[in-house]
């Protein structure tokens, strides 16, 4: 029966509900997808404070990392003073490739996420990369989140504290304070080149990775000049109090305007005598690429050609981290070899890791890139721009940095097996690779001898006595050791008290250069081995952290961090007129067996679980100053007989245990208990319907594998509410879900006639819905999805009785039942790159096919299609464009039994602007947008002070139709546009930190005349 619909009642789209349910397998149409290319079997370790899960068959590593999670813990408490109440879930995977595609959470993470802290259940989880040193400290920054989201959550130590939203810069700044201390040059780095260059912003607006570096500067700062138990007091004080001006005083005595300039005017001190003892490298050298104009932030890992002509690096030029090629001589611009991040083969790049190396022909490159079945070597035309070979070693578990022999016939590299880092050989005819170290040492960057001789490496072995920091492995500092490959003897090359690294042979291998960081700031240094003399080669600020010299030694190139990026810099005659001094002779390393011998694993056995006790307290109860909480130990409180029925838990349970309790941490399997991952609902009443409301309750294993989904929507009769079980498996590579499902949906109608009669339309699908999806790589995918219902519908006559003001539903007929089938498949293409508001660079593609088979009634059969298309035009402006088409057809050539689906124009997948309510089976529709910076921010005083970076905005156009013939089509009739619709406009955009907000005001026209302006708000980036 046809008729205009007067309201929905509880009218619910099946597939939408579906989909919503089962979100964290198909949560939208595009988006890049997780590949979980390594089945990863676990065990776990329960100790006193964590629930620890490590790679099956490493059961040293696991409980190594287990103790290192309780002493880390105690170091942390002797800042934070209170104990951790609640366990702490902490899982540690076996390489940063496996930990960026867990199921702890849904989005993918990429290369610059180190680990995370998932608030809801506290699981920490990081990956492990080759060096314990740095798993130990991202151990303690992750610690810390997990700690302090422990606290905020436990009433029981300050119950009148208000737990307040930490400014982001000590949110994270906090994490690196007290896992680093400003102590790493690396992260100082950072610091020295907003000082230097006049870009050090304020820490209210600081924002990104730099909040990170200016949180812990700061924080170190407090440390240093007021003691380190202050930054205690004052993580508490912003805990409890209104905002950070008001704790900043309560702690300091003066406002956070003052405190922040005291901390500027120490920076000045500690950094501008560097402006003077070291030049900007645009002074001291020829720059060659430039961050600033071309938007790039990497231009890193630059190496010379063997004939010298050319060298290559990679870079971020464009938003793609790509190989680029430029001229030793300047004689033409740089160009981009081949472009990484779009496709299987070149996923993504270990950013401060991944190298480029030369084959003797001076032709091809060798450098070593992520993929969806795991780390490889691609060997790179340079000429034909294109990867022409790829080695696969799947012995390893991650391939870092590499270097081809001079002969060609070699690669030396660095890679993971099991749980450590070491330096091995492939042989590229006989495809054998060679083991050359075999310890838990970090063993990296490896560079041949020019006689292929012997390979020297930079290697994280060399343990300072004198060292204060806390940590079991934090006073680890790397140092240059060279391996004769004949012996097997083991050299250590360089003498300086600090971190060196990239080391390179030059001079046909009589001298050796390296970075050193003796001096706060990463610079080379060369030494002579026939004389042992050693001499700076560059005093540049703000850090090189690679580099080359060509075989001439005429030439050094190096990338250099200034200005706020790292771009390459060209140096002359390098090792001309250098002051050599003496220098330590290299010396034999006496290696012992292992670092094992440094570790006493026994020490876990004192970390076993613990009873919690409570005891007797006295009446009335020690009070505690909110804004002032007790930095000192917790008080042990005296107790009466009398004082019988009042309790409060001891902690002395808490204390570091010197001794084995009643348990000690054992290996064990993996446990997959289930708990709450989001539960949410509502109730309302509505005198047409009644009480309605509804639940959504979300389970998941600790690992995210499992999933359990329950959607309730609850309304009158048990067989007219809305019901949805779903389960999703996400272990392996192909992703598997079903549901069962039971949807209720009735509309009303009314006809056209003076006196109007009203219809209600009832319809009731209970069935069974499954889901499959492949991804074949990082960036391309295939869904298909099944679904079998029996549909029961009916239609009701309203019946009024006047007198009692009221009526009754009276049924028309009896009600119909089918069972339908409802198939569909997908291809899902997506490579774009976002920006703050939406995709920046890229393309993204989905083509749906889908049907439904039935008796007959419910026959159609749908293809749908979705291209856009993406182009940075430089680092603030961008071009953006979407092709959207789709048709339906039932086969029927009755209008009144018309299945097949109808597509509108309205709203944003539509021409905005345009309002008119118009259906067809049929649908195209193009969009075009400008994208460009609207504001770069706006400040408000008054009434509330608020300051708002980054608005971008966008003018659209949008040119569409829906139709049902062909033949009925008239795009333009009589100069004017008919069937075809047009839409313009413009808006701005604002990321929330979780959401866009998008406004858009828009405009319809058919050529003649303008419509009145429509706006349309929502919560969503840019298509």
């Amino acid at each position: 029966m046809k008729g205009n619909p007067l309201y929905k009642g509880k009218s619910i789209l099946l597939i939408a509900i579906l989909l919503m349910v089962l979100s964290p397998l198909f949560p939208q149409v595009f988006g890049q997808n997780k590949v979980n290319a390594v089945d990863s079997n676990w065990s776990m370790i329960s100790s006193m404070h964590f629930d620890v899960y490590f790679p099956a068959g490493y059961d040293d590593f696991g409980k190594l990392v287990t103790l290192m999670a309780e002493e880390t813990y105690y170091n942390l408490k002797e800042d934070l003073r209170f104990p951790l109440t609640s366990r702490v879930p902490l899982i540690v995977y076996g390489t940063k490739s496996e930990f960026q595609v867990t199921n702890v959470i849904y989005p993918l993470l990429t290369e610059g996420v180190g680990g995370f802290t998932e608030s809801l259940r506290n699981r920490v989880v990081i990956p492990f990369e080759g060096s314990y040193a740095k798993l130990e400290e991202l151990m303690a920054h992750e610690l810390t989140h997990a700690y302090t989201n422990a606290i905020n959550r436990d009433g029981r130590f300050f119950t009148t504290m208000r737990s307040s939203s930490f400014p982001f810069w000590f949110s994270e700044g906090l994490p690196e304070f007290l896992s680093i201390g400003g102590e790493d040059d690396y992260n100082n780095m950072f610091i020295m080149d907003m000082v230097v260059n006049d870009r050090l912003p304020s820490l209210e607006y600081s924002e990104g990775y730099l909040a990170y570096r200016l949180g812990e500067s700061f924080l170190s700062y407090i440390a240093e000049v007021w003691g380190r138990e202050k930054v205690s007091e004052y993580y508490y004080a912003l805990r409890s109090g209104r905002n950070t001006d008001e704790s900043t005083k309560k702690v300091f005595g003066m406002d956070m305007e003052e405190l922040e300039s005291r901390w500027r005017y120490h920076l000045k001190r500690l950094y501008y005598p560097a402006v003077g003892s070291h030049g900007a490298p645009r002074e001291e050298m020829e720059q060659r690429t430039f961050s600033h104009k071309d938007g790039s932030y990497f231009n890193y890992m630059p190496r010379f050609s063997p004939d010298g002509n050319s060298y290559v690096y990679f870079s971020n030029q464009g938003a793609r981290y790509s190989v680029w090629l430029s001229g030793t001589h300047g004689l033409y611009p740089p160009r981009k070899v081949i472009t990484g991040e779009r496709s299987g083969d070149m996923e993504e790049f270990y950013y401060f890791r991944s190298n480029l190396s030369w084959f003797p022909d001076s032709r091809r490159v060798a450098f070593s890139t992520k993929t969806a079945t795991g780390d490889v070597i691609h060997i790179l035309d340079t000429q034909k721009e294109k990867i022409v070979s790829t080695i696969r070693i799947p012995e390893l578990r991650a391939i870092y940095e590499i270097d081809v022999s001079a002969d060609g016939e070699r690669i030396v590299l660095s890679g993971q097996t099991g749980v450590q880092s070491d330096i091995f050989i492939y042989h590229l005819e006989t495809k054998e690779l060679e083991r050359l170290t075999d310890d838990l040492y970090w063993d990296i960057q490896p560079r041949w001898a020019p006689d292929g001789k012997s390979v020297v490496f930079s290697s994280e072995r060399i343990l300072d006595p004198e060292g204060t920091r806390r940590g079991m492995f934090a006073n680890y500092r790397s140092a240059i050791f060279k391996l004769d490959l004949d012996s097997g003897e083991l050299w250590q090359m360089s003498d300086e008290e600090g971190n060196c690294s990239f080391p390179m042979y030059a001079n046909a291998g009589d001298e050796l250069l390296y970075l050193s960081s003796d001096e706060g700031v990463s610079n080379y240094r060369i030494v002579n081995l026939k004389t042992n003399q050693k001499a700076k080669v560059t005093k540049v600020l703000a850090g090189i952290y690679a580099g080359d010299v060509s075989k001439d030694t005429r030439y050094l190139v190096v990338s250099d961090y200034f200005g706020g990026a790292w771009d390459i810099y060209f140096a002359y005659n390098p090792l001309d007129s250098l002051n050599y001094e003496p220098a330590a002779a290299p010396q034999l390393y006496q290696s012992r067996k292992d670092m094992w011998d440094e570790i006493d694993l026994k020490r876990l056995d004192i970390y076993g679980i613990r009873p919690k006790s409570k005891i007797k307290r006295i009446n009335p109860a020690p009070q505690y100053d909110a804004r002032r909480p007790i930095l000192g130990p917790i008080p042990e409180f005296e107790y009466t007989q009398e004082d019988s029925l009042l309790f409060f838990q001891d902690y002395g349970y808490d204390n570091r245990p010197t001794q084995p309790g009643d348990t000690i941490p054992e290996v064990g399997k993996y446990k997959s208990g289930f708990a709450v991952e989001h539960l949410y609902g509502g109730a309302a009443y509505s005198s047409s319907v009644g009480a309605v409301g509804f639940v959504e309750l979300g389970l998941a294993d600790i690992m995210g594998n499992h999933g359990i989904g329950v959607s309730l929507g609850i309304s009158g009769k048990l067989k007219e509410n809305n019901i949805m079980l779903s389960y999703l498996y996400l272990k392996k590579r192909s992703d598997f879900g079903l549901g069962l499902f039971n949807f209720f949906d009735e509309r009303v109608y009314r006809d056209a006639s003076p006196n109007p009669y009203y219809f209600r339309y009832k319809e009731r699908q209970t069935g069974a819905y499954l889901l499959w999806r492949y991804p074949f790589s990082r960036f391309l995918r295939m869904e298909l999805d099944q679904m079998l219902y029996k549909r029961k519908t009916g239609w009701d006559l309203w019946v009024s009785n006047p007198s009692a003001g009221s009526g009754t539903w009276v049924e028309l007929e009896k009600p119909e039942y089918d069972w339908v089938v409802a198939p569909g498949i997908s291809l899902v293409r997506d490579t774009a790159l976002f920006g703050s508001t939406g995709p920046l660079v890229g393309n993204r593609t989905y083509v749906n096919l889908r049907s439904s088979i039935s008796d007959g009634k419910l026959d159609y059969l749908t293809l749908y299609s979705d291209w856009r298309y993406y182009k940075l035009i430089n680092k603030r402006y961008g071009f953006a464009m979407r092709l959207l088409g789709g048709v339906s057809d039932d086969f029927k050539s009755d209008p009144m039994f018309d299945n097949a689906q109808f597509f509108d124009l309205w709203g944003f997948n539509g021409v905005r602007g345009f309002e008119e309510d118009i259906w067809g089976h049929k649908k195209m529709l193009s969009s075009f947008e400008f994208r460009f910076p609207f504001l770069d921010y706006i400040a408000m005083a008054f009434p509330i002070p608020v300051t708002i970076p980054n608005i971008r905005g966008a003018v659209f156009a949008d040119l569409g139709t829906v139709f049902n013939d062909f033949s009925d089509f008239k795009p333009i009739q009589k100069s004017k546009l008919h069937d075809l619709k047009l839409g313009y406009g413009f808006g701005p955009r604002i990321n929330l930190g979780y959401v866009v907000l998008r406004l858009d005001i828009a405009w319809a026209s058919d050529l003649s005349k303008i419509s009145k302006p429509s706006y349309y708000l929502s919560l969503s980036e840019d298509f």
